[in-house]
């Protein structure tokens, strides 16, 4: 029974993974400068925050399962994200493309460090 659980677990985070990392090329593409619809680019960013909530969970949820603690430590990429989002939404006239790379490169750890992890993570599951 728990290796099946296990193994569900492994499949929802592989295919939130691979959601996440759809979205992740996306805004990478925006902030080099690729022009996408800026409401697209919005909803993209929030289903990115969304998507790294969700990845979070489930790979909380396995190590529980394995018996074993672990720590989430892209909080500060979370919080820098969920900033931006709300700057974007209460700014008259926001700038997606600043407000993103900002928030995906001031956190500790950054984005780009954070999706190599998952890509790691992923490839091992």
């Amino acid at each position: 029974m728990q290796d099946e659980k296990d193994e569900q677990t492994k499949s929802a985070l592989r295919h939130e993974i691979e959601a996440l990392q759809n979205y992740y090329k996306t805004l990478i593409d925006y902030i080099a400068g690729k022009e996408y619809d800026a409401a697209e680019i919005v909803g993209t960013f929030q289903f990115f925050k969304e998507g790294l909530g969700r990845v979070s969970a489930h790979i909380l949820t396995l190590y529980v399962l394995r018996g074993q603690k672990t720590k989430i430590t892209w909080e500060p990429l979370l919080v820098n994200v969920d900033n931006a989002l709300e700057n974007m939404r209460t700014t008259a006239h926001p700038n997606p493309r600043a407000a993103i790379q900002l928030a995906f490169t001031m956190s500790e750890p950054n984005a780009l460090e954070v999706m190599a992890y998952l890509a790691k993570l992923k490839a091992s599951l």
